[in-house]
């Protein structure tokens, strides 16, 4: 483990002190590198599953002369990335300069090609897209990323799609975390592949965006599939529809390494954030092992933070110490759960350290305005 003894020191001696371990961020920022189990979903093309009275829905309130930041609200559409309204987004990058669109298909994590599949099918919508963004903010130039790490797929991605060019990102997950600075140096702003199809679609076809764009994969399915579907369709309808098995033992719905598991599956929807629907046969057991402090958690921290004391801290309900500790930077991608050899989950722990460092830092400024009222 780094020796935390000057950093301590430091602390108690009046300074703020950040404890990320700086040292190491360029070897953390290198990322794990996953099986990509990606197939046979990937090359094995888009199914449509549409409820009738949300296929092709008409933008409400569409007017003549419209620009494209307009249309985007009007047609609801949401940055997959992010959740955020597609319309913010755009609006943000002209407002700060920006001079590169890039189209985010990177899909990293294990089992999901909900963007890539989209892009390598849809490119005409995608590029389209990529031009009308460009066109919205007042971009020079664009480039879609994708990882360059897929697996055993027999597919071929070459220098550009539909005359984009192509930028093959890394080998190691989180790949995304590692183009953070690069993206700010070059003034890009990133945009999910799939909320510019629906751009293209919203300008183009006068259509809300009413779909999303679903993996279904995972050993608890007779086959692997990427979906496009209605937001009203459920996890249990979606995976019944592939073959659920009776020996599924977990759902997860998100992600394989940022998703959380489910236990009600006709009751959970998807949502515009949701990339892929898991089901695992595997026996997920809570060995309630205790942690030998090897660090390799803080070894794959992709933003340089110590989850092996947050951790810590979050058991010891320290609050103040969490928030010496940056959690507030921790970005949920779920890597030191994945090494850790005792199984810990060290993600869940500081994600729920998170939410409950917000309830401290609410209830002491609360506490401290009565007591100023008091006084």
């Amino acid at each position: 483990m780094p020796d935390f003894s000057n950093r301590l020191l430091a602390r108690f001696a009046g300074q703020r002190f950040s404890y990320r371990w700086y040292s190491d961020i360029q070897l953390a920022r290198q990322g794990i590198v996953l099986e990509q189990n990606k197939e046979p979903a990937l090359s094995g093309g888009i199914q449509r599953i549409c409820s009738r009275t949300l296929d092709h829905v008409p933008i409400d309130d569409l007017q003549e002369g419209d620009d494209i930041v307009t249309i985007a609200r009007k047609a609801g559409i949401i940055d997959e990335n992010t959740g955020r309204p597609l319309y913010l987004l755009l609006d943000r990058a002209k407002n700060s300069g920006c001079r590169i669109i890039i189209a985010d298909a990177l899909d990293d994590e294990p089992y999901i090609s909900s963007q890539l599949a989209p892009a390598l099918e849809m490119t005409d919508q995608l590029v389209r897209g990529i031009e009308l963004a460009k066109e919205a903010v007042g971009a020079e130039s664009a480039r879609i990323e994708i990882y360059k790490e897929l697996g055993d797929s027999p597919v071929t991605i070459g220098e550009n799609l539909g005359g984009v060019p192509v930028d093959r990102v890394g080998a190691g997950y989180p790949a995304d975390n590692s183009l953070i600075q690069k993206h700010r140096e070059e003034k890009a702003s990133v945009f999910g592949a799939c909320a510019l199809i629906h751009l293209a679609r919203a300008v183009d076809e006068k259509i809300a965006q009413t779909t999303v764009f679903v993996t279904v994969a995972g050993d608890g399915v007779t086959t692997s599939a990427n979906l496009e579907v209605s937001i009203d369709k459920t996890a249990g309808e979606l995976l019944r529809q592939f073959g659920l098995s009776d020996e599924t033992s977990r759902v997860v719905i998100g992600g394989s390494m940022r998703g959380v598991t489910i236990t009600d599956l006709d009751s959970t929807r998807v949502t515009a954030q949701t990339r892929g629907i898991l089901a695992m046969r595997e026996v997920f057991k809570d060995y309630n092992y205790t942690c030998i402090g090897c660090g390799k958690c803080d070894d794959v921290c992709p933003v340089g933070l110590s989850p092996y004391y947050l951790y810590k801290f979050v058991q010891a309900g320290r609050y103040s110490m969490l928030e010496d500790f940056d959690i507030d930077l921790c970005i949920g991608c779920g890597t030191c759960s994945y090494v850790c050899p005792a199984k810990l989950k060290i993600a869940s722990e500081i994600t729920r350290g998170k939410m409950e460092l917000v309830q401290y830092m609410n209830a002491k400024k609360e506490k401290e305005q009565n007591e100023e009222v008091r006084a």
